[in-house]
Order: C-alpha cells, then sequence, then structure tokens
C-alpha cells in the first residue's frame, strides 16, 4: 500500500459503528476511513443502504403515528410545557446560563471535591484523539477481567498495573493490547452504571507523553482533562506509568472515577 494511501476500517469495525456513521458522530478522519471501506465493499455498502431505508421508514410511520392529528400525536399539556421550558433555557445566551444561580447542593459538592484548575496545557492534541479513536472502534476484547493482568506478561515491553475501579462503580469487561500513537498500550474496558470506559496504561520512563488539556488538582494528584468527539479523556501519571482514560460520562462523574483510580495507588 502507498504511504499515503489513506487508512480504511475493515467490515467488523463498520458493522459495530454503523449507527455512529448514520447518525453523523463520526470525525472527519472517520468518516473518511468508512468511505474508503464502503467504495470497495459491495457487502457494507448494502448494509449501510439498507439500515438507511429502515430509519428513514421508521420515522415517516413515527411522523405518521405522532403527527399532530393522530390520537396519540400530542402530549399532555404538563409534558409539554416541562419540555418547552428545558429548551428555552438551552436556548439562553451562554453568559445569563453562567450567571444563573447555583444550586447549593452543587455548590457543595465541587467544594468537597477540592477541584483546582492550575492552567491549561497545550500538549499533543492527536494522543487524545487517538485514545478516543480506539476506544470508540471497540474493537474486540483478547482476555477476560480475570485473567488480564498475567496475559500482559511478555506482551509489553513494562507490566501494567490496572487500578481498582470498582469503588467508583466501574466493573472491568476484558482488555486487549493497543497503542497511543508510538506507545504500546494495554487497553482495559469496563463497564458503568450507563455506558462504558476505556484506560490505556502506557510505559513513558523519559516523560515524552505530553497529552493537552486542563491541568486540574484532583486530590492528591494533577490530572489532565480533554474533551473531543463526545468523550471526556483524563490523563494522569504515577512515575514512569501513565494512565488516559476515556469515557462520555460528564466530568464530575469522571473525577469521581479518577479518585478512586488515585486512591488505589494510580496516582
Amino acid at each position: 500500500m502507498s504511504p499515503n494511501a489513506l487508512p480504511t476500517m475493515d467490515c467488523a469495525e463498520l458493522e459495530r459503528s454503523l449507527d455512529a456513521y448514520l447518525d453523523g458522530e463520526f470525525e472527519p478522519e472517520e468518516i473518511a476511513e468508512a468511505e474508503a471501506h464502503l467504495m470497495g465493499c459491495p457487502r457494507c455498502r448494502a448494509a449501510v443502504e439498507a439500515q438507511a431505508r429502515l430509519r428513514a421508514a421508521l420515522k415517516a410511520k413515527l411522523r405518521d403515528a405522532m403527527g399532530a392529528d393522530a390520537s396519540a400525536g400530542r402530549a399532555p399539556p404538563e409534558l409539554r410545557g416541562r419540555v418547552e421550558r428545558a429548551l428555552a433555557r438551552e436556548r439562553r445566551p451562554l453568559w445569563r446560563r453562567a450567571l444563573s444561580p447555583v444550586p447549593v447542593a452543587t455548590m457543595a459538592a465541587c467544594a468537597a471535591g477540592a477541584l483546582v484548575v492550575l492552567s491549561i496545557h497545550t500538549g499533543d492534541d492527536l494522543l487524545v484523539r487517538d485514545a478516543i479513536d480506539h476506544h470508540h472502534r471497540s474493537l474486540p476484547l483478547e482476555v477476560d477481567a480475570a485473567s488480564m493482568v498475567p496475559w500482559f506478561s511478555g506482551k509489553l515491553p513494562f507490566r501494567p498495573a490496572p487500578p481498582h475501579l470498582e469503588a467508583g462503580g466501574a466493573a472491568p469487561l476484558g482488555a486487549r493490547l493497543s497503542n497511543l500513537r508510538e506507545w504500546p498500550a494495554a487497553y482495559i474496558r469496563y463497564r458503568l452504571p450507563q455506558g462504558q470506559a476505556g484506560l490505556f496504561i502506557v510505559d513513558d520512563p523519559d516523560g515524552r507523553f505530553d497529552a493537552p488539556g486542563r491541568e486540574v488538582r484532583l486530590g492528591p494528584g494533577v490530572v489532565r482533562v480533554a474533551s473531543a468527539g463526545g468523550y471526556n479523556v483524563a490523563v494522569w501519571r504515577k512515575d514512569e506509568i501513565v494512565y488516559s482514560l476515556v469515557s462520555d460520562l460528564d466530568e464530575q462523574a469522571l473525577f469521581h472515577l479518577v479518585r478512586t483510580a488515585q486512591a488505589d495507588g494510580g496516582r
């Protein structure tokens, strides 16, 4: 393959990401990879077209069933009022939303978290995007959670020691080999109460792993937090080991999970 050739998704990757592709959730690079694959794969192209037709038919049926003239087409006035008020709030200018009163419970929770933003760090944005891309593709796991620690032995130039995140509501599903840019990585996928998270562990004895984001004082350690493509990424270091946690959790829930990792020794 030419060094300038566009990388493509394979059939399994596209099949797993079909809904995200049709929903327009792909990053530009992912769109290019998917379309390059579809150009040369009639089977996947037919699957995409069939799914798109099914979605269009479902939307048409919903419009017919829920239209203003249909018996089930209008929600109760109370529900409509709540939805309209919520939408009106979202349409308010950002400065008005920022100055809205903050509930006392929210302020107390923030204070209890002892979260202090130290600075904005401009590191290698591709490291964050690489972590998000590898997590989003949900490639098959190679080993189950019970066997993953000894399984990594001899497969990586370091011995990964994953933190125990169960206290934060995360249950390990399994692991596989991965990489972030030029760094070989252990990847562990976790099931959350809502959704999933992925933890990348890399060895960086020379201190070259330089992810971007806000530097946040989170409990005893400093964490870099970045966002892209609907995901939040938290990166922290313990000695020579770097941990990158990717999830679609909001920041407060993500911080809670990172605190759990730090309490387990992942500082």
